[in-house]
């Protein structure tokens, strides 16, 4: 399954965890988002999930966003990240980097994936990019994951 998202999603509060949604689908093959944050297998086996988030900070110092995965509604252990954001660059100018990652785990069938998110301070947050000109080129999804059939389960 592939998807992605076209909205910014932006924390109302620094000491909540949030889930990272996902409102389009490129494809999806045994695998497809539930309540617009779940991914959700139709097979069993061992999946690769891979994502790359666009985050923004737009305040004046460095903040930290965590992003982390869940299966089936409780924390992976141990699948945590915490990525670094430099002050935003000028008012109206915020400071944006790629966070992306993979994640190996086996999933039954009807098993769910979610990924989510944290943030140090409110203004740092994903953010989504319309399609830019000179030159045209294409939109910037706020998120895009992917998840991967790697194996079936050895028996």
């Amino acid at each position: 399954g592939a998807f992605y998202d076209t909205t910014d999603q932006v924390a109302g509060s620094t000491t909540t965890a949030y889930a990272i949604t996902l409102n389009s689908t490129s494809s999806d093959n045994g695998v497809t988002i539930e309540n617009s944050s779940e991914v959700t297998f139709a097979h069993q086996g061992i999946y690769n999930i891979q994502f790359s988030i666009q985050l923004s900070n737009d305040t004046n110092a460095t903040q930290d966003i965590d992003i982390w995965f869940r299966k089936n509604g409780a924390d992976i252990a141990n699948s945590n990240s915490r990525f670094g954001l430099a002050p935003r660059k000028s008012a109206g100018d915020p400071y944006h980097v790629i966070a992306s990652l993979n994640f190996v785990e086996l999933f039954n069938a009807g098993d769910y994936a979610q990924l989510y998110w944290r943030t140090s301070d409110v203004g740092a947050y994903i953010e989504y990019y319309a399609a830019p000109s000179s030159p045209t080129r294409p939109a910037i999804p706020s998120v895009i994951l992917t998840a991967t059939f790697v194996s079936s389960v050895p028996e």
